[in-house]
């Protein structure tokens, strides 16, 4: 199911890109009243549901800050940035003993690119982009058993890699509300985004 979804998503902003690209040719961006001008920068704070790579269950949903700067090539609106987030999760290993819960915290480094829509609209910003982080997974389990038989990499940190599709909505020329839908670092993200 979750391919399925990832395929349609691809499909939809493929064919957007596609549509936009042959009606708007190689026009330059600042031709649009668009909501976000090339060399214009956005910050933006978010909360996110569901994550990959979780083990157990989520205590502190993914919460992210990322940087977005937009250039313009070869006529396209095109943004990269980075992003910091961090989320906590914790697994109940009741089995072995009572009250034996493992905790993990991840915090994620990672850079982002993505294709603007031009829209004839000084509001909406819609886009879709790829992510490629890294997830540095810590853990702390009660019983000790690390300090007496060595260290266990029961979280070992790895490279990890996402993509996402969404969209901005500006109330006020530099103040918007922002939801994406993707997979990486929150399969929904919410979040307020301000244009510095």
């Amino acid at each position: 199911m979750k391919k399925v979804s990832m395929l349609v998503i691809i499909i939809i902003f493929s064919f957007t890109f596609i549509l936009n690209a042959q009606e708007s040719g190689m026009k330059k961006v600042a031709e649009y009243p668009t909501a976000f001008q090339p060399g214009e920068k956005i910050v933006q704070a978010g909360l996110g549901f569901g994550m990959v790579g979780v083990y157990g269950d989520v205590v502190i949903p993914p919460i992210s800050v990322s940087v977005d700067i937009v250039k313009e090539i070869e006529g396209f609106p095109i943004s990269f940035g980075g992003l910091i987030g961090i989320a906590k999760s914790e697994y109940d290993y009741g089995w072995y003993t009572d009250d034996y819960t493992w905790s993990y915290t991840y915090i994620v480094l990672g850079g982002r690119a993505a294709y603007h829509l031009k829209l004839n609209s000084p509001k909406i910003d819609p886009y879709g982009g790829i992510m490629l982080g890294y997830n540095i997974v810590s853990f702390n389990e009660p019983s000790g058993w690390e300090s007496t038989y060595g260290s266990y990499s029961g979280g070992d940190s790895y490279l990890m890699y996402g993509f996402y599709g969404g969209a901005r909505y500006f109330f006020n020329p530099k103040m918007a509300v922002y939801a994406e839908l993707g997979y990486g670092f929150g399969y929904l993200n919410l979040g307020i985004s301000y244009k510095l």
